[in-house]
């Protein structure tokens, strides 16, 4: 996860992958489960050994999602950009799959929003259609051709980093635009701030 704030430089946060870690675990508990007489009392104590592998997985995730949102909020930013992702249409890709369910970003979305409210920062959710990682966080150029494997964003600019770093500064800025965009009147004046 690598999360823009406007106040400050992108943070990065690693993501747990609680499922991909307990995966061998969680199948052959299943596998076991199936090979167990029905309405015995060994398949009975092998579901419950399987029901605990799914919470044990379940708690790993909610605990890195709280850790890392309460941390992000903590900071107190003025704004926290977020963007706005089909992850229903994500999940077609059966490669991206796993390891963006693994990743809960509803979740992520979902606890920040709430979150920001307790601390007093606002959330600004970025436009689906934002080409976040496509542009060049220096110069502002969009880079068509950019597949998912390419890890590093280099722009004709000069401009090289890492992909995700490139995206959250492009947050960065699309929050310092609407931030800016809020503070005037419609002919063009500052607004007065309380």
């Amino acid at each position: 996860y690598t999360l823009s704030l406007h106040d400050a430089l992108p943070i990065s946060y690693s993501n747990p992958k609680a499922y991909k870690k307990l995966q061998r675990t969680l199948n052959r508990t299943q596998r076991e489960r199936c090979r167990r007489v029905k309405s015995s009392s060994n398949r009975r104590k092998t579901i419950q050994r399987l029901q605990k592998v799914h919470y044990r997985i379940s708690c790993v995730r909610k605990d890195s999602l709280h850790k890392m949102t309460t941390d992000l909020v903590r900071a107190k930013p003025g704004l926290i950009v977020l963007e706005d992702l089909s992850v229903k249409n994500m999940l077609k890709n059966h490669k991206l799959a796993g390891a963006l369910s693994d990743a809960s970003f509803g979740e992520i979305r979902r606890q920040v929003e709430y979150k920001a409210k307790w601390y007093g920062s606002e959330v600004l959710i970025a436009d689906r259609f934002y080409p976040s990682s496509k542009m060049c966080s220096s110069c502002g150029q969009v880079k068509e051709d950019l597949s998912l494997s390419d890890r590093i964003y280099e722009c004709e600019c000069g401009n090289v980093l890492d992909r995700d770093l490139n995206a959250a500064r492009s947050l960065k800025r699309y929050g310092e635009f609407h931030r800016s965009l809020s503070n005037q009147k419609a002919c063009g004046e500052e607004r007065l701030q309380a």
